[in-house]
């Protein structure tokens, strides 16, 4: 009887311990993009809601390519559209390697990078708001990008 108790309380606890650990976020998407190929012409959409408008919260772009990408950096169109249907455009640049090393999280393959877009943000609605995100690099189709994405974090207090 003890040892089935003690098996049951033990992935209770994990999960508990696993839900602290959600890094204060909010919501969050990414999009994968076919065989790690990103066509100067596709926009990505990101749909995510906002209920907190109290919190101040920190925006991230989620970049995950290889090492088949071929720059040191990215350049990035973001259009940001609020609920009430207002539109704030943004061109970005971000530096990805340092000194000949990729920044981020690498696993075999992949580069995992979150990219810090917009800190300090406080929602003024409730709703869905729609990133549109875009390459404004020089090549057609740009290798080595597996997916795109948002995310939005709480910031801590």
């Amino acid at each position: 009887m003890k040892i089935r108790l003690k098996s049951s309380i033990l992935p209770a606890v994990i999960a508990l311990f696993c839900l602290s650990c959600e890094y204060n976020g909010m919501a969050e998407q990414q999009v994968t993009l076919p065989q790690a190929m990103w066509h100067k012409d596709s926009i990505i959409p990101v749909i995510l809601p906002v209920e907190d408008t109290l919190s101040y919260c920190t925006i991230l772009l989620a970049l995950r390519y290889t090492d088949d990408y071929p720059y040191s950096n990215i350049i990035l169109s973001v259009a940001t559209t609020a609920p009430s249907g207002i539109t704030v455009r943004d061109t970005v640049e971000y530096r990805l390697m340092e000194d000949g090393k990729w920044n981020g999280k690498t696993g075999g393959k992949w580069i995992d990078s979150r990219l810090e877009f917009r800190t300090g943000v406080r929602f003024r609605q409730c709703g869905d708001y729609c990133f549109r995100i875009a390459h404004l690099m020089r090549n057609e189709k740009l290798p080595g990008v597996r997916a795109v994405g948002i995310r939005i974090e709480r910031m801590e207090e």
